[in-house]
């Protein structure tokens, strides 16, 4: 039933069929509109289809148990909604009294700049699943936030044998504790800021990148091989993801395309350092470019 939450054919391909009754519905996916509109004109129709399905009795989707939506999409190619997209969903998952569910497994515990990426559109879930950062040094450790009145559950309803291990739970709070003191989320924020300008501006100087989007230290730079059909540049991603390795950068590929070059650095990272792994992205970058100039 997990994996049918994934929306990765990879993923669920060899498995399949699945546990049914998963339904997914368009993402505020601004660069590449399902509804082949532009923002702001569009008026986030992506949000009014997700209104849609819950009032249109013939819609084909059952009443749902819950609406659930990562802030950011982080597998997706970082992608950034608009602020009104998430504030739209909490006032109609209210409205049709459907819970919502927030996935900040990716985004969350500081990596945005702030403790959850859903705080930078005002937005409180209902329910959210937390993990990954939460670790500190990256001890496994996740769990579940949810509104008081959702603990129905008996004490010792949900057990197993590695739940609540005492030294993951103990790092992830040494890692809280680490980010208050030491003032982590303005630096995150700031370095992000830093990023995001370095690569935009690199993209005005780019042949192949068609958008970059981010927040704090989640930044993705989306490749096409030509900006004005957008079509996906995936072979270039591949290429460039392992000569930056060559050169001591570790830049990851994702994206609905597996053409967005992604970066997710450590959030203690200096400002120096950053930097510099910036300017071997942009001189690969750019030297790619002129190979696949050369040979076409």
């Amino acid at each position: 039933m997990s994996l049918n939450l994934s929306s990765a054919r990879k993923f669920k391909d060899p498995y399949v069929p699945l546990a049914p009754e998963v339904y997914f519905l368009p993402y505020a996916y601004c660069y590449r509109c399902p509804f082949k509109l532009e923002y702001p004109k569009c008026n986030v129709r992506c949000a009014d289809y997700v209104e849609h399905v819950l009032e249109d009795p013939y819609s084909g989707i059952p009443t749902p148990a819950a609406i659930i939506v990562e802030p950011i999409q982080g597998e997706g190619g970082v992608i950034v909604p608009p602020d009104e997209f998430l504030q739209r969903l909490r006032r109609i998952s209210e409205k049709y009294n459907v819970p919502l569910i927030i996935d900040e497994i990716q985004s969350g515990m500081g990596r945005t700049g702030k403790w959850f990426a859903c705080e930078h559109y005002n937005v409180t879930p209902d329910i959210m699943p937390i993990a990954k950062s939460i670790g500190g040094i990256g001890l496994p450790l996740a769990g579940v936030v949810y509104r008081e009145d959702f603990d129905v559950w008996e004490p010792g309803a949900h057990i197993g044998t590695f739940r609540g291990n005492v030294v993951a739970m103990a790092a992830g709070v040494a890692a809280i504790d680490f980010a208050e003191e030491y003032g982590l989320l303005d630096h995150v924020k700031k370095l992000g800021e830093e990023a995001l300008k370095f690569l935009v501006d690199l993209c005005k100087e780019s042949k192949y990148i068609g958008e970059v989007r981010g927040k704090g230290l989640m930044i993705g730079v989306e490749f096409v091989k030509d900006k004005e059909s957008k079509e996906p540049f995936s072979d270039f991603v591949s290429k460039l993801v392992l000569e930056t390795f060559k050169r001591g950068v570790i830049v990851w590929k994702a994206g609905h395309y597996g053409n967005v070059a992604r970066f997710l650095p450590p959030l203690i990272i200096t400002e120096e350092l950053l930097m510099k792994g910036l300017e071997i992205f942009k001189d690969t970058v750019l030297k790619l470019e002129k190979e696949y100039a050369s040979v076409s």
